[in-house]
């Protein structure tokens, strides 16, 4: 039994290897070329995964417990704060765009994360 769970164990290592090398060919395909160079194109690229985390939200919210839910909204804020602060201005890895819009998007971005995670956290404990 144990050579089992060993071997599915390391197959799934194997698989897992193969896949992330799979996505890392695949980035280049999936973006088919286009490239936002405009301000209106960086701001549109942003808020269409905006409008994606909202549409997972609303899909969490109404598929999961609500525990699930207020996790997920936690741990989103959570993400939007920290890299936020931590990599784009501590170390500044990165930016959410490369033009000055970044320097608006990013606080409220910030702000919003930080709102999030302080909903998330009352309404779970209104609800335990």
């Amino acid at each position: 039994m144990k050579e089992v769970v060993l071997l599915k164990r390391w197959l799934g290592v194997f698989f897992g290897f193969l896949l992330t090398i799979q996505f890392g060919h695949l980035s280049s395909a999936l973006a088919a070329g286009l490239k936002a160079t405009t301000m209106q194109g960086r701001i549109g690229s942003v808020m269409i995964g905006v409008l994606i985390l909202f549409a997972l939200m609303i899909v969490i919210r109404k598929r999961c417990s609500s525990s699930f839910y207020h996790g997920f909204a936690v741990s989103t804020g959570l993400f939007l704060s920290f890299d936020i602060v931590v990599f784009h201005w501590i170390f500044q890895l990165h930016r959410i765009t490369n033009g000055p819009e970044a320097n608006v998007m990013e606080p409220l971005f910030v702000v919003a994360g930080a709102v999030l995670m302080v909903y998330a956290w009352r309404k779970e404990k209104r609800s335990a």
